[in-house]
């Protein structure tokens, strides 16, 4: 038997198992997705943002700020209806989370929804927000 079979095989299956890790770490990890929604945002790429933070939230349907920041890319790209859905799902999972209160004035307010949004900024003010 040729000596170098055996260590084909060994990194063969070193790998098969590297990529398993990875995809159990990358693809199946809600942190990873909100993470780097949250760096595209930070470089204008809102479309994708809200793809990865879309994902985070499929991952782990309770995550919060993944849905406060797909809210906030939704924002971003002028898709007003979309985004109040996300921030009220962020506040239907935590109804103290002041800068969903606040982000969900903001779209209120663009809405010419005043007397709502109006309604939300006192909200995020009596959590802490300053507005």
């Amino acid at each position: 038997m040729d000596p170098i079979l055996p260590i084909i095989f060994f990194l063969v299956v070193a790998s098969a198992v590297a990529l398993l890790a990875a995809k159990r770490f990358i693809i199946d990890n809600s942190d990873f997705w909100f993470s780097m929604g949250m760096i595209l945002a930070d470089f204008g790429k809102y479309e994708m943002a809200a793809r990865c933070c879309e994902r985070a939230v499929r991952i782990y349907p309770f995550y919060v700020h993944a849905w406060n920041n797909w809210g906030l890319a939704l924002l971003k790209l002028g898709r007003l209806e979309e985004a109040l859905e996300r921030f009220d799902e962020a506040l239907t999972l935590n109804p103290a989370l002041g800068e969903g209160w606040y982000n969900k004035g903001i779209v209120l307010e663009k809405l010419h929804r005043e007397g709502e949004a109006k309604e939300a900024f006192e909200r995020a003010g009596s959590l802490g927000v300053e507005i």
